[in-house]
């Protein structure tokens, strides 16, 4: 009984001492006069085209970058290239963080008309800087 006692309490020891020594992972460190907890993704800034949706138009991004956005899909989106309304599908999930950015810039008369898809689309210009 007595064995059985201090074969316990050595285990728990044991046990006790292997969590207590535990560590946690090296985090990345922050940048200058930021703390770890305060870093927010980054905000495209308005009216600037965001490279993931630039990268849609091709070779060359045009001076005036039209884009079209369902109100309620973030998967796809409406391009104007050559005066013609050209859907692009199958976003990664940064590209559709780019396009809920999009979505709160304000809404542009295009100089085509955009396509009739059963909702309004959210028409913006990006233009070159």
């Amino acid at each position: 009984m007595r064995s059985l006692r201090t074969v316990l309490v050595i285990a728990l020891a044991l046990g006790v001492a292997g969590v207590a020594l535990a560590q946690a992972p090296p985090s990345k460190p922050a940048p200058p006069g930021v703390s770890g907890k305060d870093i927010a993704p980054p905000v495209a800034k308005k009216g600037v085209l965001p490279p993931g949706l630039a990268k849609r138009f091709g070779a060359e991004v045009p001076e005036e970058a039209w884009i079209a956005f369902h109100p309620a899909r973030d998967d796809g989106a409406w391009f104007l290239i050559d005066y013609a309304w050209t859907l692009m599908t199958g976003f990664s999930a940064s590209l559709r963080a780019e396009v809920k950015e999009a979505r709160k810039l304000p809404a542009r008369t295009p100089p085509i008309p955009p396509p009739n898809v059963g909702a309004p689309l959210h028409v913006v210009l990006f233009e070159q800087p």
